[in-house]
C-alpha cells in the first residue's frame, strides 16, 4: 500500500471506533434522558473511562497516528475496565441478584461496558503492532479528503457535546458531593440523542466549510 492508503485505513480505523463508542455513550445518555435511568457512581466511572478512550482517537485524527495516542486510550480503558468489574462484583455478590438498571440481551449495562473496555483494549493493542501508520508523516485529517474531514468533524463534536451533556447531567444527581449509590429515578426525558446528533452535524458542516474556506485562494 502506499503512504496515503496506509493513512486513510488509520483514520477510517479511528473513525469507526469512535462512532463505535458514540454509539455506547448515546445508549446510556437515551436511558438516562428518555427513559430515566439514573447513573450511579460507578457508572460514571465507565462513562468517564469511554470518554478517555475516545480521547486517542480524537488526537489521531487531529494531529496524525502516534503510539502515546493509543496508550492514553488504554490507560482509560483500564480505568473503566475496573469500575465495569468493580460492579460487577458487587452485583454478584448482591444476594438478590436483579442487578442495577435494565438489561440489554441479558446483560446489564455495565457487562456490555466491561466487554467493550476489554476489545478496546485488545483493538489498541493490535494497532500499536502495526507501525507503519506511525513512520508515515500525518498531519491530521483535516488535511484529507472533505467526506472524511465532515465524518471526523461530527464524530469529535459529537463526542464533545456528550461529554458536555454527561457533566452537566451529574449536577442535579450529586450536587457538590458525593452521588447517591442507588439515584432516583426520573422518567420523561426528551430525545437528546437526537438533538446532540442534529447540533453536531451542523457544527461539522461549519466547521468544514471554514476550512475549506481557508484552503481556497481567494480570487
Amino acid at each position: 500500500m502506499t503512504d496515503q492508503q496506509v493513512t486513510r485505513y488509520a483514520r477510517l480505523i479511528n473513525v469507526a471506533a469512535l462512532l463505535a463508542l458514540l454509539g455506547v455513550l448515546a445508549g446510556s445518555l437515551y436511558l438516562q434522558f428518555d427513559i430515566g435511568e439514573q447513573p450511579c457512581p460507578l457508572c460514571l466511572v465507565q462513562r468517564s473511562g469511554m470518554i478517555g478512550l475516545a480521547v486517542g482517537p480524537v488526537m489521531n485524527l487531529l494531529w496524525g497516528m502516534r503510539p502515546a495516542h493509543y496508550a492514553l486510550s488504554i490507560l482509560a480503558a483500564s480505568v473503566g475496565m475496573a469500575g465495569s468489574v468493580r460492579q460487577i462484583l458487587l452485583h454478584i455478590n448482591d444476594p438478590i441478584g436483579e442487578g442495577y438498571g435494565p438489561a440489554v440481551l441479558g446483560w446489564h449495562l455495565y457487562t456490555w461496558a466491561a466487554v467493550t473496555f476489554a476489545i478496546a483494549i485488545v483493538g489498541c493493542a493490535l494497532l500499536l503492532l502495526w507501525t507503519r501508520p506511525f513512520i508515515v508523516v500525518d498531519q491530521g485529517v483535516l488535511t484529507d479528503v472533505r467526506w472524511m474531514r465532515l465524518v471526523s468533524l461530527f464524530a469529535i463534536t459529537w463526542l464533545f457535546l456528550d461529554l458536555l451533556a454527561i457533566g452537566v447531567s451529574v449536577l442535579p444527581e450529586c450536587g457538590l458531593g458525593m452521588c447517591p449509590d442507588d439515584p432516583e429515578n426520573l422518567s420523561g426525558g426528551w430525545p437528546v440523542v437526537f438533538i446532540l446528533g442534529l447540533v453536531s452535524a451542523v457544527v461539522a458542516y461549519l466547521l468544514d466549510r471554514r476550512l475549506e474556506a481557508r484552503r481556497t485562494p481567494a480570487a
